[in-house]
């Protein structure tokens, strides 16, 4: 058991990926945070403009 948890400190790439996922994780947030923003837009727009039209 010992090797299985020391293992990974050695792999070659390793800072590679967790730099990867990282990346992916803030672009994620990026997205949800741009997304939640669109949708909000559309919303208050619609809200404003609902007692305009007949």
């Amino acid at each position: 058991m010992a090797g299985l948890t020391a293992a990974p400190k050695v792999m070659p790439g390793l800072p590679y990926a967790k730099g990867l996922q990282e990346a992916a994780g803030a672009g994620f947030l990026l997205y949800c945070s741009i997304a939640a923003v669109l949708l909000s837009l559309k919303f208050w727009y619609a809200i404003r403009n609902s007692g305009g039209r007949s």
